[in-house]
């Protein structure tokens, strides 16, 4: 029996970030680490090993966090913890001033993506509820910085300013989204073209704060390799301007993710993108939320006769899900076409669609 590990990968930002690295865009870059470290038919067996059931390998999408004397992680929030309206009534109860109160924090936290490993550990074992965290919201207890949901004691690991010089005031966000405008270049006049402007999306993130994923492998796994290839490349968009480096170094994960879920939970949070297999969940019983997305082909080995793959559909992160068997993962690798390299062979295009979750006890708040 291989022996398999659970690391987390950790991301240092030395540049802006172009994109945010969901699981997909992860698990593309690293098939075209291994194959361009490690050779085309060593991808090909790593490919058919993550599509066995369950799968060989899989990996999450990447979440913040804050590089304290004790790593600060943030994971997905569980859609269960959105507060509906009677919740809020619950909270409020006959006071109009503290109704509207609720109303507008309960919106700020129906909008927030992440929540710190201690609020996650908690909902995971059923402690934390909607009701629980919009009282402690309410009350001061629990803030919200930069869209994550944490304790007041954990506001203090945050940054004081952000990296870059242009937004160096002092702030508590983890990072900061700036549109960036550009011009397109007329490439007869060679000058700005008049009237093509148009803006790229950056991430800028604070002092000691930067990415991680998890990624669960054989211990064979090439990892090693792929890192290094990343650190020379980059991950993500805009990578040949600049955007998306970082210093990167791995940890094992399995103790900590022990301690994040309960020993038996009947409902699973997911921590990447996933496409199902049919039957896989009891979609009726769970709470989930679907996204659409339209991928492109990779460009920067060569140019794809098509741009996009076309358009699929995920359950997100944070999605709560009863499922009908017990796995360590879910989800598939969905076929989306054929791509042809410059000596003229064919080879399939998947896209990753495996869903990385873990445990949790909350399917009396789920049914």
């Amino acid at each position: 029996m291989k022996e398999m590990l659970t690391l987390a990968i950790y991301l240092r930002p030395k540049s802006s970030v172009g994109s945010w690295l969901s699981s997909d865009t992860l698990f593309g870059a690293m098939c075209w680490a291994i194959r361009l470290t490690e050779g085309e038919q060593v991808l090909k067996q790593w490919l058919e090993r993550c599509q066995s059931d369950p799968p060989e390998w899989f990996l999450s999408s990447a979440f913040p966090f804050v590089d304290a004397d004790k790593p600060l992680h943030f994971l997905p929030k569980p859609l269960i913890l959105n507060p509906d309206a009677g919740t809020v009534a619950e909270v409020a109860g006959d006071d109009r001033k503290r109704l509207l109160e609720a109303m507008r924090q309960a919106k700020t936290i129906s909008k927030c993506a992440y929540i710190s490993e201690t609020l996650f550990a908690s909902a995971a074992r059923g402690e934390m509820k909607a009701k629980v965290l919009l009282e402690k919201v309410f009350d001061g207890a629990i803030e919200i910085k930069s869209g994550c949901i944490l304790t007041k004691s954990e506001t203090d690991l945050l940054p004081k300013r952000l990296w870059s010089t242009r937004h160096s005031r002092s702030t508590k966000r983890l990072w900061s989204t700036v549109d960036t405008q550009h011009t397109a270049v007329d490439r007869v006049l060679t000058s700005a073209a008049e009237g093509l402007l148009y803006f790229d999306t950056e991430h800028f993130f604070g002092e000691r704060v930067g990415l991680f994923f998890l990624l669960n492998c054989p211990d064979e796994f090439p990892i090693d390799p792929v890192i290094r290839f990343w650190e020379h490349g980059g991950l993500g968009g805009n990578r040949s301007v600049g955007k998306g480096h970082f210093e990167i170094r791995k940890q094992p994960a399995d103790d900590w993710l022990t301690q994040l879920q309960p020993t038996k939970g009947k409902v699973v949070i997911l921590l990447s993108h996933c496409i199902p297999k049919g039957n896989e969940f009891a979609l009726d019983s769970s709470i989930y939320r679907l996204i659409s997305k339209r991928p492109k082909f990779e460009s920067a080995f060569g140019q794809p006769h098509r741009v996009y793959k076309g358009i699929v559909r995920f359950i997100a992160e944070g999605s709560v899900l009863v499922p009908k068997q017990d796995k360590s993962a879910f989800g598939q690798l969905v076929k989306v076409g054929e791509q042809t390299d410059f000596d003229g062979v064919s080879h399939p295009v998947y896209h990753n669609g495996l869903g990385f979750a873990l445990k949790a006890v909350m399917a009396d708040e789920v049914e």
